[in-house]
């Protein structure tokens, strides 16, 4: 296994990962970051990532598992294999470098995921609506505006004044914050498994780093954290991960 791994990213106007699929959904980078492998990465745009991975060889996604069929994370591993989709790739880690184990059996990740994107589709008119301005580099800003108002049915502007967005946002994400609390509050924390890290709590932390990126004085991350004491301990225990967003 001489060739290196690829991680696949989309790249932002800070230059720095900010990709919601990688740092909230899918988690690639946090299970790369945990398990100390060596990797790269490879920014590519929106509007680059079918052409650049298909010419590679690496495999669309299945039927009705995404939007599209090329989509950020995706990955290239030293034995010449592609992986796309965080569990995908989270597997496939688990096959390179079994230890540390991500603990994918562990009756979490499916959870927790389930409750992220719930909160991440109540809060999406507050936060999904900043991305083009305050993240997204030229290129892809058009593409994630047309694509993102043909999933909502209206334009990004129109969401952040629509009746979904400001409180009715937070009171629609209420049940989801309350979900996660008690997931949280199952075993003697800061963890999903108490003591013991895994892939279930990258989907979390990756959540609570998307809220940071597109904070604006407070109404995001900080308001999210004073939500219950359990998230900011979480977010603390998980942010050696978070270190490397390169």
């Amino acid at each position: 296994m001489s060739e290196e791994l690829i991680l696949y990213d989309l790249p932002s106007q800070q230059g720095r990962c900010w990709n919601m699929n990688v740092w909230k959904v899918s988690s690639a980078r946090l299970s790369l970051n945990y398990k100390g492998l060596p990797y790269r990465t490879e920014w590519t745009e929106y509007v680059d990532l079918k052409n650049k991975l298909s010419s590679l060889g690496c495999p669309p996604n299945p039927p009705g598992t995404n939007y599209v069929d090329y989509s950020s994370p995706a990955a290239r591993f030293p034995d010449g294999t592609y992986a796309m989709d965080s569990l995908r790739i989270a597997h496939a880690l688990e096959e390179l470098q079994p230890e540390p184990s991500l603990h994918l059996d562990n009756g979490y990740v499916d959870r927790v995921f389930k409750t992220i994107m719930a909160t991440h589709g109540a809060l999406a008119p507050n936060a999904v609506v900043r991305l083009p301005i305050k993240v997204l580099r030229p290129a892809s800003q058009e593409y994630f505006r047309t694509t993102r108002g043909k999933r909502f049915g209206m334009s990004l502007e129109e969401l952040a004044k629509s009746d979904k967005a400001g409180e009715t946002a937070w009171k629609a994400a209420e049940p989801h914050f309350n979900e996660l609390e008690a997931i949280l509050a199952e075993h003697d924390g800061p963890y999903v498994m108490g003591k013991t890290v895994s892939f279930a709590d990258f989907i979390i932390a990756g959540y609570w780093r998307m809220l940071q990126i597109l904070d604006e004085g407070g109404d995001l991350y900080d308001r999210m954290m004073k939500v219950d004491a359990s998230f900011p301990k979480h977010h603390e225990a998980c942010k050696q991960w978070l270190e490397r967003d390169d």
